[in-house]
């Protein structure tokens, strides 16, 4: 039996990197995690200073911009990928409820409508989050055999920080391996 350790592990030099057709995957986005937090609590403090009544949909803009990127690249690895239409259903509710927060003297049908809203973008995302987290387990441990380990409660409450750092280290060693610099054996996600 193995440790969750052992199961998040990556085992590097089963890496090919080509698909079936022999063509090479794209590799994942290079963005550490850490500068993708930094980046997304700069920019909406900044958006709380300068616009602060659009800060709720200036916010979702700039998330859902970072999810959509994910789901594309998603797409391109495996073109029968449903993340991208689940990506866009959930964008087009989240900004729907961002939307609904503009209103200064919003009528109770007006609340009732946001709140189905929230609720709606909240599942909606929680859908889309493990799409994207099915689609990564597939691909890294079947079509790219890597053993990639997402946990189901990290995945929860971290989301796509935590599937960009596990992302970031998949990048880092194909970026390594193009360069030709030889990996180090052990390497692991945590």
């Amino acid at each position: 039996m193995s440790t969750e350790s052992e199961q998040s592990s990556i085992d590097f030099r089963q890496v090919s990197g080509l698909g079936p057709s022999g063509h090479e995957y794209p590799p994942p986005p290079r963005v550490h995690w850490a500068v993708l937090l930094l980046a997304v609590v700069a920019l909406s403090s900044l958006f709380a200073w300068l616009a602060p009544r659009y800060q709720n949909i200036l916010d979702s803009l700039l998330v859902d911009g970072w999810i959509f990127h994910i789901c594309l690249w998603v797409r391109r690895l495996n073109p029968d990928s449903s993340s991208l239409f689940w990506c866009d259903l959930y964008a087009v509710v989240e900004l729907s409820y961002a939307m609904t927060s503009l209103q200064q003297h919003p009528t109770p049908l007006m609340d009732v409508v946001s709140g189905g809203l929230g609720i709606a973008s909240s599942i909606l995302g929680i859908v889309n989050l493990y799409i994207v987290r099915d689609e990564l387990l597939k691909h890294y441990n079947e079509r790219e055999p890597i053993g990639i380990y997402l946990g189901p409660v990290l995945t929860f409450f971290f989301s796509y920080l935590y599937f960009q750092s596990q992302l970031y280290e998949i990048a880092q060693y194909k970026k390594r391996q193009a360069e030709g610099i030889p990996s180090q054996s052990g390497n692991s996600l945590f």
